[in-house]
C-alpha cells in the first residue's frame, strides 16, 4: 500500500501522542512509557531526510578514503548499519543498512555480499517490502530498522531486522514485528520460515496500549551464533529490550534458535530495568555476553550466561556515565544521541576471557564523550574507562563501534575536529586493547551536523543510533552514516591495521567493479581489470598515502571487460593508492607498491 507523507505524519503524532499518555501518567525519567516513546521516535522512518543536494553530490566524488554503500539507489538516505564477516573465509563479506528513498517508497534492507573481501559486492535477491506484504497485506510500513547479521560455523548466515505496521484509516493495531532469516549460500539468497518472527507486538495507536498478544514490543535486536563447539554450538542467540504488556517492567531480553529448528524458544530475562542497546556475543569457551545501558542509574553493564542462555549471572559495572540517554532538549551533533554500547570478544583465537566495550556519554554541555573499557576475565572485573576525546586535544567523540580478534583491537568512531566539523576515525590496538595507535582518518570529507540543521528538534534528518564494525585480522570493515551530501548516507571503509595509514575501498553497489590490478608490486606498468554493465567514462587517479593526486588517466571502457594499463615508472619506489572513479563517483581504491 503507497502512502503519502502527510499519512507517515499521521501515523507518528498518533505513536508520539500515545506516548504522551502514558508518560503523564508515569513521571519516572526512564519509565517504561518513556522508553517506548522513544523507540517510536526512532523506528517512525518520516524521520529520515527527503532532501538532496547537487552540488553537495558533485563534492562527493572528491572522496578518498571512504565510499557510498548503495551508489544506485539514487536520492535514497540511508542510516542503521550492519556487516559482518564469515568465520570460516574471510573473503565473504555481508552488508545491509535501512534505505528510504521516498514518502512513496517503503522503507526497506537491501543486503549486499561479497566473496572476494570486499573487492567487488553485489545485490541479493532478498526483499523485506516483499515479506512484508504477505505478513500483513493492505498495510503500509510505517517505520523500522536495526538490521543485524550473524555467521555460524557451518555456513549459515542469519539476518534480523523490525517493521512498525500499520493501516492509516484506522490506528488502533499497529504491530511491532522482529524477523528473521537465513542463507545457505554466503548471501546471495534468503529463505524464510513460516514463523519467522523473533517477536512480536501490537500496540494500539490512538491510546497508547501494549495488547496482551505475543511478546509485546522487541527492540533494538542483536544476533550471536555459538562458533565455539561446545555443548551450544550452533544456537543462535538474539538479544532485545522488551516492553511486554500491562504494567510489567521493561527488560532485556534474551531468545534463543536451536540448530533443527525453525521457532525461537521463550524469553529470557538477562536483565530486569530501564535498560536499552543490549548486545550479545558468544567467546570460545562458549559463554554469551551481553552488555547494555541502565538509563536510570547511569551505568554500562555486563551479564553473562554459562548454560546456553537459560540463565544469567548477576550484572557487574563496565563504566559509569553522567547522562546516557539525552532528552530531546538535548542535541550535540544529531538528535539520536545516546549511550549506543556495543560490545566485542576475542574470537577463536583469544583466551575466551577478553571483553570490549564502547558507549557514548553525554554530560551537561555540548561535549559527547566515546568511553571504551575492556576485561581480561570474562567480565568480572573491567579496566578503568579510558575516553577517547583525549585523542583530540578533549573535542566531542560518539557513536563507537569496536571489534576484536585475539589481542586485535579496532575502535571506529565519529570526532568533531573542529567547528561543526565531524570526521569518521580508526583506532587499532594489538595488545588486547592496552594501548592503541591512530587515530587514522577513514572519511575525507566533513559532516557538519550544525550547517544542515540534524542538531535541530525538527530536524527531519536521521543518522540511527550506532556504526558497525567488524575485524578479521589485520582488516578492519567499517559501515557508518554520515551527512557530508546534506543527508544521511552510509559509507564502508576497509582499513588495514598492519599497514597503518591505508585504507582500501570498494562501491557495494556499481555498474562498474574493479575486479583486479596487477603486477603488484609493479616496475612499469599497472593493469587495471575493469568490468562494466555499460560503456562509460573513468578517472584512473594515482595519489600519495596523504591524498595527494601524482597522476591522472581517463578512459572510456566499454560494456564488458576492459584491460587498462596505465604507466608508474616516474614514481618514487613506495606505496601508492590507486583510485577509479566515473562521473557519479568513487568505484574503488587499492594500495599499490612501486619498486
Amino acid at each position: 500500500m503507497k502512502k503519502s507523507f502527510i499519512q507517515v505524519i499521521t501515523l507518528a503524532a498518533g505513536l508520539f501522542l500515545m506516548a504522551s499518555n502514558l508518560a503523564n501518567a508515569d513521571a519516572k525519567k526512564h519509565s517504561k512509557a518513556e522508553m517506548v516513546k522513544e523507540m517510536l521516535r526512532e523506528k517512525s522512518f518520516h524521520k529520515i531526510s527527503e532532501s538532496d543536494n547537487d552540488s553537495e553530490e558533485v563534492r562527493e566524488r572528491m572522496t578518498t578514503f571512504d565510499q557510498r554503500l548503495t551508489r544506485n539507489a539514487v536520492g535514497a538516505s540511508e542510516a542503521e548499519v550492519s556487516i559482518a564477516v564469515s568465520p570460516n573465509d574471510s573473503s565473504h563479506l555481508v552488508a545491509s543498512c535501512m534505505a528510504y528513498t521516498s514518502a512513496s517508497s517503503p522503507l526497506a534492507f537491501p543486503i549486499y555480499y561479497s566473496s572476494n573481501g570486499g573487492t567487488t559486492w553485489t545485490q541479493a535477491t532478498f526483499n523485506s517490502v516483499t515479506i512484508h506484504g504477505a505478513d500483513f497485506p493492505g498495510m503500509a510500513i510505517a517505520g523500522g530498522g536495526d538490521p543485524v547479521f550473524a555467521w555460524d560455523k557451518n555456513g549459515r548466515l542469519y539476518f534480523g531486522w523490525i517493521y512498525l505496521s500499520a493501516n492509516f484509516s484506522s490506528l488502533d493495531t499497529a504491530y511491532f514485528t522482529l524477523n528473521w532469516a537465513y542463507s545457505d549460500d554466503n548471501g546471495a539468497t534468503w529463505n524464510i520460515k513460516p514463523n519467522h518472527f523473533v517477536g512480536r507486538g501490537v500496540l494500539n495507536a490512538s491510546t497508547g496500549d501494549v495488547y496482551n498478544m505475543f511478546d509485546g514490543i522487541t527492540d533494538r535486536e542483536w544476533f550471536a551464533v555459538d562458533n565455539s563447539g561446545g555443548a551450544f554450538q550452533g544456537h543462535l542467540y538474539s538479544s532485545f529490550v522488551c516492553f511486554p504488556p500491562g504494567s510489567a517492567a521493561a527488560y532485556e531480553g534474551v531468545k534463543t534458535l536451536v540448530p533443527g529448528v525453525d521457532t525461537f524458544g521463550a524469553a529470557v530475562h538477562a536483565y530486569n530495568g530501564s535498560s536499552q542497546f543490549g548486545n550479545v556475543e558468544v567467546d570460545r569457551t562458549g559463554r554469551l555476553h551481553m552488555s547494555f545501558a541502565d538509563l536510570d542509574s547511569n551505568f554500562v553493564g555486563h551479564v553473562s550466561s554459562t548454560d546456553g542462555g537459560a540463565t544469567f549471572g548477576a550484572a557487574t559495572v563496565v563504566g559509569r556515565g553522567s547522562v546516557l540517554f539525552p532528552q530531546s532538549s538535548t542535541f550535540v551533533f544529531h538528535n539520536r544521541e545516546n549511550a549506543a554500547v556495543n560490545m566485542a570478544v576475542d574470537g577463536a583465537t583469544g583466551t575466551g576471557n577478553n571483553v570490549h566495550v564502547v558507549w557514548s556519554d553525554f554530560p551537561s554541555g555540548p561535549v559527547a564523550y566515546s568511553c571504551y573499557a575492556h576485561s581480561t576475565d570474562g567480565g568480572a572485573t573491567w579496566s578503568t574507562p579510558d575516553t577517547l576525546n583525549s585523542y583530540f586535544g578533549g573535542k566531542s567523540t560518539l557513536m563507537p563501534t569496536v571489534a576484536a580478534e585475539g589481542n586485535n583491537v579496532a575502535i571506529s568512531f565519529t570526532a568533531n575536529t573542529g567547528v561543526d566539523s565531524a570526521w569518521y576515525y580508526h583506532m587499532g590496538s594489538t595488545d588486547n586493547g592496552s594501548t592503541f595507535t591512530g587515530p587514522v582518518l577513514a572519511s575525507a570529507l566533513p559532516t557538519r551536523y550544525h550547517t544542515i540543521g540534524a542538531n535541530s528538534s525538527s530536524s527531519n534528518l536521521f543518522f540511527g543510533d550506532y556504526n558497525r564494525s567488524v575485524r578479521k585480522s589485520c582488516q578492519v570493515y567499517a559501515l557508518w552514516s554520515d551527512g557530508r551530501t546534506s543527508r544521511p548516507l552510509v559509507y564502508f571503509a576497509k582499513q588495514d591495521f598492519c599497514r597503518l595509514g591505508i585504507n582500501e575501498l570498494t562501491a557495494i553497489n556499481s555498474g562498474i567493479k574493479l575486479v583486479n590490478i596487477y603486477p603488484n608490486p609493479a616496475v612499469n606498468d599497472l593493469t587495471l581489470k575493469i568490468e562494466s554493465n555499460e560503456g562509460a567514462k573513468v578517472s584512473i587517479d594515482v595519489l600519495d598515502l596523504n591524498g595527494k593526486l601524482l597522476m591522472s588517466q581517463k578512459e572510456q571502457i566499454s560494456k564488458g571487460t576492459n584491460m587498462v594499463t596505465i604507466p608508474v615508472n616516474a614514481l618514487h619506489a613506495g606505496n601508492y593508492v590507486v583510485s577509479v572513479n566515473t562521473e557519479a563517483g568513487q568505484i574503488a581504491t587499492r594500495v599499490i607498491t612501486i619498486q
